[in-house]
């Protein structure tokens, strides 16, 4: 049977625990202790994720930071520390995460759609961040809704109204014939998240009231 990844990493914090209990309770052990972290880089990554996820980004930032220190090439750390940057409105802190990500894998449609919504937020970039979204939707796999959606919002941002609708009429329509069963009975692709079409919708809504 495989072992719980939580239990896994309990494990190997327990001795971690034990040796500062011990400095508590005896007056013999120094006062300052020096010890080699446990987790990998990855499980720093597993562990800023779950805390992620119960909404405690200081905590999140922490671990991926402590995960980069480990390995300051690991793409996952450095996109998903940028994520904690962009839900915290540093948007200048986490257009930098990006970029480094980016670096690391060019033109990676990830990095790049998130690597725009920060530049939608804070208003900066927008022209950048339009051209390297064009890269990813004409590239390979890059024709999926949420990318395109994500190239409608800065095309209407940039004052773009018709070019914006074009994206996000192919967006929806892509998304809604994602899960559908064609006549050979074989299905399209994954299908499209019901939010990600609610949110297309939104924003079709916006451009039309943005340029009525």
């Amino acid at each position: 049977m495989r072992e719980n990844p939580r239990l896994r990493l309990w494990r190997r914090l327990l001795p971690f625990l034990i040796v500062l209990l011990l400095a508590g309770g005896c007056s013999r052990i120094p006062k300052f202790i020096v010890l080699e972290d446990p987790l990998t880089a990855a499980e720093h990554v597993d562990l800023g994720v779950a805390y992620e996820r119960k909404g405690e980004l200081d905590l999140a930032l922490r671990e991926y930071e402590r995960a980069l220190r480990k390995d300051g090439k690991f793409y996952r750390a450095r996109v998903n520390l940028g994520n904690v940057y962009l839900a915290k409105k540093e948007y200048g802190k986490a257009r930098a995460e990006y970029l480094q990500a980016l670096e690391l894998r060019p033109g990676d449609a990830e990095a790049t759609n998130n690597l725009s919504w920060a530049a939608i937020f804070s208003g900066e970039g927008i022209e950048e961040a339009i051209t390297r979204m064009e890269s990813v939707v004409s590239g390979p796999g890059g024709r999926q809704p949420i990318y395109l959606d994500t190239l409608g919002v800065l095309r209407m941002r940039a004052n773009h109204p018709d070019e914006a609708e074009e994206a996000f009429a192919l967006a929806e329509s892509l998304c809604r014939q994602a899960g559908a069963v064609p006549r050979e009975g074989v299905k399209n692709e994954a299908p499209c998240p019901e939010e990600v079409l609610r949110e297309i919708e939104d924003h079709r809504a916006e451009l039309r009231r943005r340029f009525p």
